[in-house]
């Protein structure tokens, strides 16, 4: 099914707004279905020093309180979500009283080079601690959120999105930096789960 770019953001703010709110709160954005091309997708990620399989981690332990400190969450509360297309993954909302929040996900179903195939969204390859990774932004949405998908393991990621909802911060790059700050978080807790 293809959409436009602006049918995309109208969805894609709903959504957002329906992820707004206090203790309640539901989902997580989820980039539209793929339509067009990515950028940034002209390399291949780096071969993955080890593999971490996430079929069987509890995502809400892969923030330790120390970590949850750092990021500044209060809570986590954990909910299967649609990630990615196909299939709901274990998460965890990690929240700061409604002001914002990091999910955390264990995508058991698609690798990472989902997201390099092109589809409402612009990625980039970038690297989270020693693991190839892709920053993934929804075209024409900045300042709603920023995902970034971690190569754990053949066809599955760790995928960790950061969105903010009443602090009224919108700077893509802080956004991301935030997202990739959590993954790195993420990441290092996975390798000592293992």
């Amino acid at each position: 099914m293809r959409i436009s770019k602006v049918a995309a953001v109208v969805a894609f703010a709903a959504i957002l707004s329906a992820c707004t709110g206090t203790a309640g709160e539901k989902g997580t954005p989820t980039p539209a279905p793929q339509t067009g091309s990515s950028s940034g997708s002209d390399s291949k990620l780096p071969e993955r020093p080890a593999s971490l399989k996430v079929d069987s981690v509890d995502t809400c332990k892969l923030l330790t309180a120390d970590q949850m400190k750092q990021v500044e969450t209060l809570a986590s509360r954990p909910e299967n979500l649609e990630l990615v297309e196909g299939k709901e993954s274990a998460s965890c909302h990690y929240s700061n009283a409604g002001r914002y929040t990091y999910t955390i996900g264990a995508v058991t179903h698609k690798g990472v080079d989902y997201w390099l195939q092109g589809g409402n969204f612009t990625t980039k390859l970038i690297k989270v601690a020693d693991y190839g990774a892709v920053k993934i932004e929804l075209s024409g949405g900045s300042g709603f959120d920023c995902s970034v998908a971690v190569d754990v393991a053949e066809g599955e990621q760790l995928m960790v999105s950061y969105i903010p909802t009443t602090t009224g911060e919108k700077d893509q790059s802080v956004l991301c930096g935030k997202a990739e700050k959590a993954a790195g978080f993420a990441l290092a807790t996975l390798k000592t789960l293992k």
